[in-house]
């Protein structure tokens, strides 16, 4: 780590000159919202949530039930969703309450004629409030994205939060990801390697959604918060430090989660029994994604 990222920070091409990187502002930047969807005013609540892993092993999951069990005790209504390729645990790791048989496929295609079913009679249930839908491995059908997904879960007056899992590259991401009212949280374990690794996710996210056209002054890394997880009790915050050193500026925020033993179990994930410290940690990253 270290000079490598300085390299990258400061290598934007000048006036005239090209360069095969993408020019890059220094001032932080953010998404524009593409437009007014029909019923938005009827949804003013936080912002949509996709987590999405830098590399394997970077807390996907429990930070997306980290981020809705907040919303969830906070009164909004909340689903997280499993938004990976082919199902993770996120149900089984996040519903304590009542782990329903419906799958969200089975959800989204329940009326028939592509109409979803009444979401709240379809989700699984946490102690925390939120509702969950989990994924089988069958891909979505009938040219269904989820785009489609995201539409009907805040048509159902539900604010969603996505565990992408990895990688962010992931087809079934890319809508989610081109979809500026969606918050992008990139999460890591708190190693140098998926430090390093933070700079490929990057300037792949640069290279595909970095607008900068005309009346588009906003790019996706800009309103990119990177979390750094702690999955070990000896971590320490210098991942955490020289990112915020090297990205300060370009990325919105550079949030920490700290070890957790109830977390560390990879058991069943009751919010009420994460540590106070990891709440608060939840709850400010929670209040930096929605603003």
């Amino acid at each position: 780590m270290g000079e490598d990222w300085s390299r990258w920070l400061d290598e934007t091409p000048g006036e005239g000159e090209s360069s095969s990187q993408p020019v890059r502002s220094k001032a932080p930047v953010v998404r524009l919202r593409r437009g007014n969807d029909a019923g938005a005013e009827d949804h003013p609540a936080q912002r949509p949530i996709l987590v999405v892993g830098g590399c394997g092993g970077a807390g996907t999951t429990t930070t997306a039930l980290g981020l809705a069990g907040e919303l969830g005790t906070g009164g909004t209504p909340t689903v997280a969703v499993d938004a990976t390729s082919a199902g993770s645990d996120l149900a089984l790791r996040g519903a304590d309450e009542h782990l329903h048989p419906i799958s969200l496929q089975s959800w989204l295609y329940g009326r028939g004629a592509d109409e979803p079913a009444p979401l709240k009679e379809c989700l699984s249930r946490a102690t925390s409030g939120i509702g969950l839908l989990w994924r089988d491995a069958a891909p979505l059908r009938r040219r269904a994205t989820y785009l489609t997904v995201a539409r009907a879960v805040r048509d159902a007056g539900y604010t969603a939060v996505y565990d992408g899992g990895h990688p962010i590259a992931a087809r079934q991401l890319l809508p989610l990801l081109d979809d500026a009212d969606v918050a992008l949280v990139l999460t890591i374990p708190a190693r140098n390697d998926a430090a390093n690794r933070l700079r490929v996710a990057l300037e792949w996210l640069d290279d595909q959604f970095g607008d900068t056209t005309e009346g588009h002054d906003g790019g996706i890394v800009g309103d990119t918060t990177i979390v750094v997880s702690h999955q070990y009790p000896d971590g320490d915050s210098r991942v955490a430090d020289h990112l915020r050193e090297h990205l300060s500026g370009w990325v919105r925020e550079i949030r920490e989660i700290p070890y957790d033993p109830h977390l560390a179990r990879g058991e069943l994930v009751r919010h009420t029994s994460l540590a106070a410290e990891t709440r608060r940690a939840y709850g400010r990253l929670l209040a930096g994604v929605a603003s």
